[in-house]
This record gives structure tokens, sequence and C-alpha cells, in this order.
């Protein structure tokens, strides 16, 4: 009995070792399993952190792309509608000519548009050789507000013309009898052709001119806000 004593405390030290050590064993690898499940975790934070950063970083840069483009929107909005406020007050301006400076205009109109036409009528004869290569009688319209000074207009276009040829200025002038349909200017017309010289079709010409490089005068101000 005594022997049997002595082997089963033997079997049982033995035993208790080897639980001992399958048990140190499952604590290292227990440790070690939560140790890289806290390194796991821990990457698992820093690339959250990290992609949240930069999605950050991209929303900020979205917002202030966004931000910047509707500033020079407005500011392009501003600097344009600036002109054309610009170009309806001298429409107006010319509207509001008192009566002496009204007819100083539409005289120098009436002379420059024939002028015109009486160029354009002298490069035709000397490109097809034509002795007359136009209708040159000219007749003028005036609106209803300034027929009364029709004569007063047509002789200082005269005076106009001779200064740029004596032979322009011997050109006559007939006073239509109907009204143009327009706020100021007035309409030149030869045979079945009309030349346009109203207050609003002078401006927009002026307008349609240097709207281009207007514009990219805008353009660049904005590149350079």
């Amino acid at each position: 009995m005594h022997n049997l004593d002595k082997i089963l405390d033997k079997i049982l030290s033995q035993a208790r070792d080897e639980a001992e050590g399958v048990l140190a064993a499952a604590q290292r690898e227990c440790k070690q399993i939560e140790k890289e499940s806290v390194q796991r975790a821990d990457g698992v934070v820093e690339a959250a952190r990290v992609r949240a950063q930069r999605d950050q970083k991209a929303a900020v840069a979205r917002a202030a792309s966004t931000a910047d483009m509707k500033k020079r929107e407005i500011l392009l909005a501003a600097k344009v509608g600036m002109l054309e406020k610009a170009f309806a007050q001298a429409e107006q301006y010319l509207y509001d000519l008192s009566r002496e400076d009204t007819c100083v205009f539409l005289a120098h109109l009436l002379a420059d548009a024939a002028a015109e036409r009486l160029e354009a009528v002298q490069r035709l004869q000397e490109l097809y050789g034509e002795e007359e290569a136009g209708c040159t009688d000219f007749e003028v319209v005036l609106c209803e507000a300034d027929q009364e000074m029709g004569p007063l207009v047509i002789r200082a276009a005269k005076t106009f013309l001779k200064r740029i040829s004596p032979a322009y200025g011997k050109i006559d002038f007939t006073l239509a009898r109907d009204a143009a349909p327009i706020r100021g200017g007035l309409i030149l017309r030869y045979g079945d052709i009309e030349s346009n010289c109203s207050v609003e079709a002078v401006v927009g010409s002026i307008q349609g001119k240097i709207e281009f490089a207007v514009a990219d005068i805008l353009f660049q101000s904005q590149e350079s806000d």
C-alpha cells in the first residue's frame, strides 16, 4: 500500500505540473491574444482617425472651393451688373440732353451715318467702276419729340460733312414726315436701306464693340482676387 500511495502521489504531482504548465501556456496565449487584439484595435482606431482627418480635410477643401467659386460668381455678377448699369446710365444721359446738345448730337449721328454710306458707295465705285453704286438720296427720320429741330440738325450735319469732304457737304437731305418709333436718335434712309442710329442702337453698338475687352478685364480681375 505504501508503494501504491507513492505512485499515486507521483502521478498527481505530474498531473499538477502538467496542468500548471498547460494553464501557464494558456495564460501566456491569452495575454498574447489580448496584446494582439489591443494592437489591432489601436490600428483600427488609428486608421479611423487618419481616415476621419483625411475626410475632414477633404470636406474643408470642398467647402473652401465652393465658397471661393461662389465668391467669384458674386463678384463677377456685381461687375457685370455695374457694366450694364453704366451703359444704361449712358443711354439715359443721351435722352436727357438739353435741346441744344441734342441737336448737336443728332447732327453728328447724321453726318457719321451719311459719311459711312458715301464711303461705301465710293468703295463700290472703285471696285466695280460703276458711276453710281447705290442710292445716295438721304431721308432723315426723327422721333416725334425731335422733329421740330430737323432743319437745324440737317444744317449742322452738312457743316460737319463739309469738314470731311467739300463734296460731302453738298449732299442734300430730306426730312421725313413720319416720326421714327424710337425715344431718341434718328433713322437714316437711302433707297430701300435704313441705318438705325437710335440712341439704343448706338449705345448697344458701342457696348458690343468693347464687350469682349471688358469681359477679359473682368475675368482677369477674378483670377487675381
